[in-house]
């Protein structure tokens, strides 16, 4: 697979999304968006969609991205592998899920090939993706995506290797050590180990089984603050620290090599406040003893109670609080109830002081006006 020569930036959506969806002859079917993140999938809902990102950043000159990837001729995927083998290079070369992109599939006799027109301006606060020396990353990339997805390796990729995570030099005194005895060394064969657990980046849970099944057992080191440090791992009873192993293995790249989930760390902090240690995996029995099998918890039949335990209390502490809001709720009722006895009552007595009160108001006349007439006062005699 082969991205273009120069990875190209623009000042308009317009132009590119239009060369894009442009039908040509040498075409098979006309060419169709198969993924991305906008809701359009017309040219002139695409463009509308872009040019509202130029918004945020109106002093980007140029916020247009524009690459292709093409298989070699003859061959072809499903929209699916496509969509898949996008989203991995665009996250590898470092676009985030708020990047407005689409890939537009284009289907001829060359082979197949897809554009990946992207926004460089993030829709989470306008952030610009600077994207340095991205032509020599991007050919590396799309070396990875060959070995990762199973593709054909061209030749411009075969000669580029994959990336190799980065490993503490065995010393001289485990090499000597290794020669003499005829045993691997414990350091290289836990990297390898390691490595190839995460070669197709599993998620934690399986990653977890993996080491379980080479008898690698391991200690999460996570801080009373909750922050999460990285792992410390066991083999062949010598411990070691990610630090011994290399920058590789630090949490900060490990979490980069998994498809990694939060839920998962929730899990891990659970284990250690309940403590309830997560059990290593038992060592592989000595061939000239005869064993019997005993039933054991493995770290993953571990990890699925605990997440299965912390669904529980999340949906128990749900119920708890609506429970809590209907008797909160049933308290106001009955207190407006018992109001409505005095409520009653004084209505009551409001009725019985207006009747009084009109039974003693003067209804004749004459007494009204024999009450409130003044008499005419008396002439003085001078």
């Amino acid at each position: 697979m082969k991205g273009m020569q120069k990875i190209k930036r623009g000042k308009n959506f317009s132009g590119v999304v239009q060369y894009a969806f442009k039908p040509d002859s040498h075409h098979k079917s006309d060419p169709i968006v198969i993924g991305g993140n906008m809701l359009g999938d017309s040219a002139f809902e695409l463009i509308a969609e872009f040019d509202g990102t130029k918004q945020l950043r109106p002093d980007v000159q140029k916020p247009v991205w524009h690459n292709s990837l093409r298989l070699p001729q003859g061959e072809s995927l499903t929209n699916e592998q496509w969509k898949r083998i996008a989203d991995d290079y665009m996250k590898r070369m470092g676009f985030g899920d708020t990047h407005l992109r689409c890939y537009v599939l284009h289907d001829d006799q060359a082979g197949q090939h897809i554009h990946i027109i992207a926004s460089r301006i993030d829709l989470n606060g306008g952030k610009l993706y600077l994207g340095r020396n991205e032509n020599l990353i991007s050919t590396r990339i799309i070396s990875e995506l060959e070995f990762a997805h199973g593709l054909t390796v061209t030749r411009t990729a075969s000669s580029i290797a994959p990336k190799q995570p980065k490993r503490k030099r065995i010393s001289r005194n485990e090499q000597m050590l290794s020669e003499r005895t005829g045993v691997p060394c414990p350091k290289k064969s836990l990297q390898q180990i390691i490595d190839k657990s995460l070669a197709d980046s599993p998620d934690l849970l399986t990653f977890f089984r993996r080491l379980e099944e080479a008898e690698v057992s391991w200690k999460a080191n996570i801080a009373s603050t909750g922050k999460m440090n990285g792992f410390s791992f066991e083999y062949t009873g010598i411990a070691f620290k990610a630090s011994q192993l290399g920058k590789s293995y630090s949490w900060a790249n490990l979490s980069n090599r998994l498809k990694y989930n939060p839920d998962h760390l929730e899990i891990l902090r659970m284990g250690i406040h309940t403590k309830e240690a997560l059990p290593a995996p038992a060592p592989a029995p000595a061939k000239d003893v005869a064993t019997t099998d005993i039933p054991r918890e493995s770290i993953s039949e571990k990890i699925v109670e605990l997440e299965l335990r912390l669904r529980e209390d999340k949906r128990n502490e749900i119920v708890e609080k609506i429970l809590q809001k209907n008797s909160v709720k049933k308290q106001k009722h009955l207190r407006l109830i018992g109001w409505i006895p005095f409520i009653r009552r004084f209505i009551e007595l409001l009725r019985s002081y207006g009747k009084s009160i009109l039974h003693k108001t003067p209804t004749n006349f004459s007494e009204v006006y024999s009450t409130h007439h003044l008499k005419p006062a008396r002439k003085i005699r001078l």
